[in-house]
């Protein structure tokens, strides 16, 4: 039993890396070999879209398939996996439409902000977000390895598509979100033969109506997120050159994607958990679980702040194209830090069903860290604006804990029953 645990949270880790790898290596490629340097920023824009959708996608579908469709089964959850998969393209088709109508009449919405990529980028959507629901579709049901595979051939086309690319016409901006559609048309194909699972039987409005107690907080929590981090590259255009923003994009992708690629892979094996037991009823259960957690992360984010500074600095020894990214190591690995800090508590909340709670930290957070942003960009250049964020999530981790602890207060004190969770795990949070 303890082997079966440890592969299964191996294959969870192994899965992420992959993911990581992936983004990183796509916005690194976009720094290192795209020139112009603003031509890079540019397309960065178009793959921060991109992330924003997918990010939207992923609590809209994602994250309720780990909280609700995870303490389902049989039948029940067929219906509820096919309903997820329709709903996941569904949004894919309407956020291809709005984008490429952005690059049709909008493409330059700020100063120095270009989106002539988009073109390349959103006619993939649709397949993109059912690659990613697939994922988590395998999440749900507790098996990370299934994850894996369909990533690992995601990752393996994208390689290929980038090194047919580079022989024949050159790495060209729009190669790189191309390559990214391509791999999750084959991985969303392999996923749907493999599980034979009838996506177009699915009902998105079915997936709405059932999931709304979630899906609606979650989606909001997940605006708010995502904006917060779009609104880092546009918000500071006018006090960070195109080639500033590209270097924080670049800082974040090499130490801070990574771990947020860690805290989805974590959140994947913890929340199903974390709901079953709010679900049991089972609260003393969950805090021993989210204390165990914290515990071993908070020693984890020690280590890898004192790892990451030394190996960064020896990355950029060796990556001339990276030095101007040194002033950003110890800010962003101390970002990291925090979030890995975080993710039992967000993991609990999420596992008992308390979207308010959950949207109120996002907003606290995203209102401190574009605060900080603009102060510390308007003060200190490229490495105040990194501070600035630092000290948003280092709030946002002290709001998650408050509210962490009132809300396992009323699940343990049982004093409000609309509100506490479902004593069946079948049953559904729509009618609280």
């Amino acid at each position: 039993m303890a082997m079966r645990g440890a592969r299964w949270v191996a294959a969870g880790l192994v899965d992420q890396v992959v993911i990581a790898a992936a983004n990183a290596g796509t916005t690194l490629l976009a720094v290192l070999v795209i020139h112009p340097d603003p031509r890079a920023g540019q397309l960065l824009l178009t793959i921060g879209l991109g992330y924003l959708v997918l990010g939207l996608n992923r609590e809209f579908v994602g994250n309720v398939l780990l909280a609700q469709v995870s303490r389902l089964s049989g039948a029940e959850r067929d219906r509820m996996v096919r309903n997820a998969l329709a709903a996941g393209f569904t949004v894919g088709c309407g956020a291809a439409v709005i984008l490429l109508g952005v690059w049709a009449f909008w493409r330059h919405p700020a100063p120095k902000a270009d989106l002539q990529d988009l073109v390349w980028l959103a006619p993939f959507l649709p397949a993109i977000l059912l690659h990613d629901t697939g994922r988590y579709v395998y999440l749900s049901e507790r098996e990370p390895a299934r994850a894996l595979r369909i990533d690992l051939i995601w990752i393996g086309t994208q390689i290929c598509a980038l090194l047919v690319g580079a022989a024949t016409v050159g790495i060209r901006p729009g190669l790189l979100p191309a390559s990214w559609g391509l791999g999750a048309v084959l991985g969303a194909t392999t996923f749907l033969v493999m599980t034979k699972a009838k996506a177009w039987r699915g009902d998105p409005r079915r997936w709405l109506a059932e999931t709304r107690a979630l899906s609606g907080w979650f989606t909001a929590t997940g605006v708010i997120g995502q904006l917060q981090v779009q609104a880092v590259g546009f918000v500071v255009t006018g006090q960070l050159t195109p080639a500033q923003l590209g270097y924080l994009r670049a800082g974040q992708a090499t130490l801070l994607q990574p771990v947020q690629n860690f805290v989805t892979a974590m959140m994947g094996l913890l929340v199903p958990r974390a709901s079953r037991l709010a679900a049991d009823g089972d609260a003393g259960a969950l805090r021993r679980q989210t204390l165990r957690v914290a515990a071993g992360f908070a020693g984890l984010a020690v280590l890898a702040i004192a790892v990451l500074n030394p190996l960064a600095h020896l990355l950029i020894r060796h990556v001339p194209g990276l030095a101007h990214i040194g002033a950003l190591i110890l800010p962003i690995s101390v970002q990291g830090g925090i979030y890995l800090v975080q993710i039992p508590f967000a993991a609990a909340i999420r596992g008992m069903h308390r979207a308010r709670l959950l949207f109120t930290q996002y907003a606290i957070f995203s209102a401190t860290s574009l605060t900080g942003l603009v102060i510390g960009a308007a003060t200190h250049g490229l490495s105040g604006a990194a501070w600035g964020l630092t000290t948003g999530a280092a709030v946002g981790l002290v709001v998650f804990v408050a509210l962490y602890v009132f809300a396992v207060a009323k699940v343990r004190a049982d004093s409000d029953p609309s509100e506490a969770a479902p004593t069946s795990r079948n049953a559904s949070p729509a009618s609280r």
